[in-house]
């Protein structure tokens, strides 16, 4: 698993890729998948490996209850800063612990929802991660899980990066370089994701894909431009959830819920 400070000494990298284009593109495609299958509330959510909140403190505006679980000091003194400036203390609960051990931390079926963001990737033991979590959660819960699609390692590689021969490397490749946080990253597929969350008693209810297109369009400055900023997301609203553009998306997004025993 990589260490916590891999995540510590690049916080403000962090942030800095949440504000650009296209890490605001994808908050609000998320934003608009757990919109469509939360339900209502007020919900008792774990944000797993939940970082600085980006993705839970929105929930928690909404009405939610929020636990978030990190074990980088540095993402969640981002993530209190967050909590008191939108006034939300009494909704969000910050816990430093690896999220391994989660299922220390919370009584069984506690939660209604665990959302599971950029996450997988960095673990050794998924389907144990996958387990703990099922734990936690009651009948029909929701996982909201986001990690980077395997299928997009060449297509990035070739024309983020221009690299042809990395290319062809990645073509069966699990592995990749997080460049953000200078660590190896573990990828799967959708259909590789799915059949653990089968594994760990889950029911795959749908998936999305988040930037099915975006990151391999024109360069990264022409997206400063709200003209082109609006179009691309235009494009990627329509093409998140219809096959086959979402099978090449540089994240996937997948419901689960949690099935009886």
């Amino acid at each position: 698993m990589t260490s916590a400070n891999a995540f510590d000494h690049h916080l403000e990298q962090w942030i800095m890729e949440q504000e650009k284009p296209w890490g605001v593109l994808k908050c609000k495609l998320t934003q608009a998948n757990l919109a469509k299958h939360l339900g209502a509330g007020p919900l008792r959510i774990l944000d797993a490996g939940g970082g600085n909140g980006s993705d839970s403190l929105p929930l928690a505006q909404q009405g939610h209850f929020v636990e978030i679980v990190d074990y980088s000091e540095q993402m969640l003194s981002d993530a209190v800063r967050r909590i008191r400036h939108a006034n939300l203390q009494e909704r969000v609960t910050v816990h430093q612990a690896n999220v391994q051990d989660v299922d220390r931390l919370f009584p069984a079926s506690h939660f209604d929802a665990v959302l599971c963001h950029n996450l997988l990737q960095y673990i050794e033991d998924v389907p144990a991660l996958l387990n703990s979590l099922a734990s936690l959660m009651k009948v029909g819960g929701l996982l909201s899980l986001i990690s980077i699609n395997r299928y997009s390692q060449a297509y990035h590689a070739a024309f983020i990066r221009g690299d042809l021969a990395e290319a062809f490397l990645q073509v069966d490749n699990h592995q990749q370089k997080s460049h953000l946080f200078d660590t190896v990253m573990t990828t799967y597929s959708v259909e590789e994701i799915s059949d653990l969350l089968n594994g760990a008693g889950f029911q795959v209810d749908q998936s999305y894909g988040l930037r099915c297109l975006y990151d391999y369009w024109g360069d990264n400055d022409s997206k400063f431009d709200p003209a082109i900023s609006e179009q691309l997301e235009r494009l990627e609203f329509a093409l998140m959830d219809r096959y086959p553009y979402k099978l090449l998306a540089r994240y996937y997004h997948v419901m689960a819920r949690k099935k009886r025993a």
